[in-house]
C-alpha cells in the first residue's frame, strides 16, 4: 500500500519527459491519516509508475531517485503546522522511532504539507519575531537593527568617537553596545535559524496537497543527504532578522532551500519568492549610497559536491539572488568538480535580477525554460540570467528569453563569472531565434572579463581558457527540446508553479494531531 501512495504523490504534470511540453497529465486522489496508522486507500487509476517515468533529468541518473517511495503507512504524514512538519521529518510514528530515532529518520517517508505552514510558528497561535528571539538569549538581546544602521555611518562614528574621546558618558555607553552587536547578531541569528530551518533527511517525499500549500518564513535544508522529493509547494523565503552590509551590497544568510552535499533531488512545481516582504519594504542610506536591504538569500542553492538534481517546472519570482550551482567560492575546485550535475527544465524565471542560475564546476542542463525580465524594472531589475562561474559546463536548449527595456540584447542572458564554456542550441529572445548572439555574448563577456578570470584562476586555482562551445558532456537522459518560442512560453505559463500537480486535500478531521 505505501508504493500505491507514493505511486500518487510522484505524478504530476513534469513526470516522464519533463522536457516534452505536453498536457498535463491527471493526477489520482488518496485520502491518508495520520495519528494512527491505517491502509491508505488509492483510486484505480494510482497504479504504481515506474519511477523512471517519472523524474527525469540528472536526477534519473546516479542512483536514481525515489523520495518515500515505498513508506508504510505509519511513515505517511499529514501536517497542517510547523511543529508537525518536523515531528514528520523525525518520522516519530515510525515503529523504529522508539528504540532508534537516527535509523527511523532514514525511512522512506512521505509527509504531505496542507494550507500554510510559518516556519515562526511557536505554538498556540504565536509567530516568532525578533522580540521572541531577543528574549530567549542574554547576548541576543542586546541586538539592534536601527544602532547597526548607525554604527556602519562614517560620520556618526567620527562623532561618537569624538564624544567617547571627550569623556561623554552617554556615548561611551552607546559605542560599548556598539561593540556588544557582533556577537548579539550571531547570538540571534543562531537562535532565529533553530527555529525557522526544517531538516531533511534522506528518502523523504515533501508534497503539497490541494492547491493551496504554503510555507512562510521557514527553509528546508539537505546536508549531507540524498533521494529527496519536494513538490507542489509555494515558499517565501525566510528573512534574516540581522543582514549584513559590507558596504556595497546587503548579504542574508537563508535561503527557501539550502542544499549542501545534497544527492539525488527533484524539486518540482515550487513557486518559490520573497513573497509578502520585498526587497523595497526597506530602504536606507549608508555613507551616501541607498540600497535596499535584502533580507533574503537564494531560492534554491546548492553546493559543496551536491550532484544529480533535476528542478523541473518551478516558478522563481520577484527575488534577486536567485539560484547558485556550487556556492562555496572559486576557490573549492577540489570538491566541486566531480559533481554538480544539474538539470533546470520547464521553469519560469520572472522579474528575477541574477543568478537564473549562476553556476561552478557543473555540468548544468537547462531547457525548455521561459525567462521574462526588465532591465528598467523599479524592483528586481534584470542584470544578468546565467552566470558562468569557474570551471561552469553549461548547455543552455530551447530557452525563452523575453527582455524589455533599455539594453534588451543577449548581453543580459548571459554574464561571466570566471567561467569559459557555454553552449545555446535553439534558443530564443523575444521571438528571434538567437543562439548565435548568445554564445556571441558569452564570448564576448568572457574577452570583457579576461584580465580579472585570468587573475582570479591563478589565485584560486582553478581552469581558464579561451571561450568554447565544447562541453566535454552531453545530456545521458532522454528530453525534448521545445519547438518554438510561444510553445514553451506557453505550455510553462500554464504548468510551472505550485498548485499545478492536482493532489487532492487529505480527507481527515481539521483537527487532528500527527502524534
Amino acid at each position: 500500500m505505501g508504493m500505491l501512495a507514493a505511486a500518487v504523490f510522484l505524478q504530476g504534470c513534469g513526470g516522464g519527459d519533463a522536457g516534452t511540453p505536453s498536457a498535463s497529465p491527471a493526477i489520482a486522489t488518496a485520502s491518508t491519516v495520520v495519528a494512527q496508522p491505517v491502509a491508505v486507500s488509492v483510486s484505480p487509476a494510482a497504479a504504481p509508475t515506474a519511477q523512471a517515468n517519472l523524474v527525469s533529468g540528472w536526477a534519473s541518473q546516479g542512483e536514481g531517485t525515489t523520495g518515500g517511495a515505498g513508506a508504510p503507512a505509519s511513515n505517511t504524514y499529514v501536517v497542517r503546522n510547523w511543529a508537525e512538519l518536523k515531528d514528520a521529518l523525525k518520522n516519530v510514528n515510525s515503529p523504529t522511532y522508539a528504540t532508534s530515532p537516527a535509523a527511523a529518520k532514514l525511512e522512506p517517508k512521505i509527509i504531505q504539507m496542507s494550507g500554510t505552514i510559518y516556519g515562526t510558528d511557536i505554538g498556540n497561535g504565536i509567530l516568532a519575531d525578533e522580540a521572541y528571539y531577543k528574549s530567549r538569549n542574554a547576548t541576543a538581546a542586546k541586538w539592534d537593527w536601527y544602532l547597526y544602521l548607525q554604527s556602519l555611518d562614517r560620520d556618526f562614528m567620527a562623532d561618537l568617537n569624538a564624544r567617547v574621546a571627550a569623556g561623554d558618558a552617554a556615548a561611551i555607553v552607546t559605542r560599548a553596545r556598539i561593540s556588544a552587536l557582533s556577537s548579539a547578531k550571531s547570538t540571534l541569528r543562531n537562535i532565529q535559524k533553530e527555529q525557522i530551518q526544517a531538516i531533511v533527511p534522506s528518502n523523504t517525499t515533501i508534497v503539497g496537497v490541494g492547491r493551496d500549500a504554503k510555507l512562510i518564513d521557514g527553509y528546508f535544508s539537505i546536508n549531507a543527504s540524498k533521494n529527496i522529493i519536494i513538490r507542489n509547494l509555494e515558499l517565501e523565503a525566510p528573512r534574516d532578522l540581522t543582514a549584513d552590509w559590507n558596504g556595497k551590497e546587503w548579504n542574508a544568510r537563508y535561503k527557501a532551500i539550502s542544499v549542501v552535499t545534497g544527492k539525488q533531488l527533484w524539486f518540482d512545481h515550487l513557486t518559490l519568492s520573497d513573497g509578502s516582504y520585498p526587497d523595497s519594504a526597506e530602504v536606507v542610506t549608508i555613507n551616501g549610497v541607498t540600497s535596499r536591504v535584502q533580507r533574503h538569500d537564494g531560492l534554491i542553492d546548492m553546493e559543496d559536491s551536491t550532484d544529480y538534481v533535476t528542478i523541473s517546472y518551478n516558478i522563481f519570482k520577484n527575488h534577486d539572488k536567485t539560484n547558485m550551482v556550487g556556492g562555496s567560492g572559486d576557490q573549492n575546485g577540489h570538491k566541486e568538480r566531480a559533481f554538480n550535475r544539474l538539470t533546470f527544465s520547464n521553469n519560469i524565471w520572472e522579474n528575477t535580477t541574477q543568478r537564473a542560475p549562476r553556476a561552478r564546476f557543473g555540468r548544468i542542463h537547462l531547457y525548455n525554460n521561459y525567462y521574462k525580465g526588465d532591465t528598467a524594472a523599479q524592483e528586481y531589475k534584470l542584470s544578468y540570467w546565467i552566470g558562468m562561474g569557474a570551471e561552469s559546463k553549461i548547455l543552455s536548449e530551447s530557452n525563452a528569453f523575453e527582455i524589455t527595456g533599455p539594453g534588451a540584447y543577449a548581453s543580459k542572458v548571459v554574464s561571466n563569472l570566471n567561467g569559459y564554456q557555454f553552449k545555446d542550441v535553439g534558443s530564443w529572445i523575444n521571438g528571434v531565434p538567437a543562439s548565435a548572439d548568445i554564445e556571441a555574448a558569452a564570448r564576448a563577456a568572457l574577452e570583457k572579463n579576461w584580465a580579472s578570470a585570468s587573475a582570479a584562476a591563478a589565485a584560486s586555482g582553478f581552469a581558464i581558457g579561451p571561450y568554447t562551445n565544447e562541453l566535454g558532456w552531453a545530456p545521458t537522459y532522454r528530453y525534448t527540446p521545445g519547438h518554438s518560442f510561444e510553445q514553451v512560453k506557453a505550455h510553462n505559463l500554464a504548468h510551472a508553479g505550485a498548485g499545478k500537480v492536482s493532489i487532492a486535500p487529505p480527507a481527515i478531521d481539521a483537527g487532528h494531531r500527527s502524534r
